[in-house]
């Protein structure tokens, strides 16, 4: 009877492997050093599909030059990156990488309209519907211009502009620091009503007290090296707490 079970598990484990999802992202040996710094230093991930991953470590550890190279505004690094199979800055990467920097680059003379509708010129894949709806529920009006908006507001345009699309990989870099935090929990309940579930989400954030409920996954990155890549359940069970106390004794150097 022990030998039928342990066949019949066998068989169960090879059908799992069979349908296992091949990764988003396959990030392979990726080092890059600007001038004596070295941002990043050996970097091995597979970014799975269906994931929200927080991408977390103190100022620089490497955050943002990460998710640069993955999104193709950062070249010249060592090592491979592919994102479904395509080099990231390609044509075909561009049309399923959705990348929110942490800096404003929204033209100031041109209105909400404007900019969605050079989106819908830009990508496929880019739900006009959907961002206007986006908009109405922060209450942004299409006829005005990213000068007469807050930083806060500019913040949730850019939110609105990027999950109308129908990402592969979606790259957030400080998502909501402008956004005040009454406002904060309505942002992530938009973001994960029109996440993509066959796309991955990367949020760099320092904010973790307030987006954690959001994380699937989380990796931790420290002097350019991964110290953590690991299911956010799985740290909170480990340190019996929050994900944030559980981050702060892995940048600590304690074992969480």
């Amino acid at each position: 009877m022990m030998d039928v079970l342990r066949e019949g598990e066998k068989i169960k484990e090879i059908k799992l492997r069979l349908v296992e999802k091949p990764p988003v992202a396959v990030i392979s040996d990726l080092g890059k050093s600007f001038g004596s710094k070295r941002a990043l230093d050996g970097i091995n991930l597979n970014i799975p599909e269906g994931r929200i991953i927080g991408l977390l470590g103190k100022n620089g550890s490497g955050k943002t030059t990460l998710l640069k190279i993955l999104s193709g505004f950062c070249t010249g690094y060592e090592g491979r990156v592919t994102v479904d199979g395509f080099i990231p800055g390609s044509a075909e990467c561009k049309k399923i990488v959705s990348y929110l920097p942490d800096k404003e680059g929204l033209p100031e003379n041109m209105t909400a309209r404007q900019v969605i509708e050079i989106y819908g010129e830009f990508f496929d894949d880019f739900n006009k519907e959907r961002c206007i709806s986006i908009l109405e529920s922060f209450g942004i009006k299409e006829t005005q211009t990213s000068k007469e908006m807050s930083k806060g507001e500019t913040d949730k345009l850019q939110i609105a502009l990027m999950m109308s699309r129908d990402a592969r990989l979606y790259l957030l870099d400080e998502p909501i620091g402008g956004v005040d935090a009454e406002a904060r929990q309505h942002v992530l309940d938009l973001i994960l009503e029109n996440f993509n579930p066959k796309g991955t989400m990367i949020i760099v954030t320092h904010l973790i007290k307030d987006i954690e409920r959001l994380f699937d996954s989380v990796i931790v990155l420290k002097e350019g090296k991964v110290q953590v890549f690991e299911d956010a359940d799985s740290l909170r069970e480990a340190q019996g707490s929050s994900l944030e106390d559980a981050v702060i004794s892995i940048f600590r150097g304690e074992q969480p």
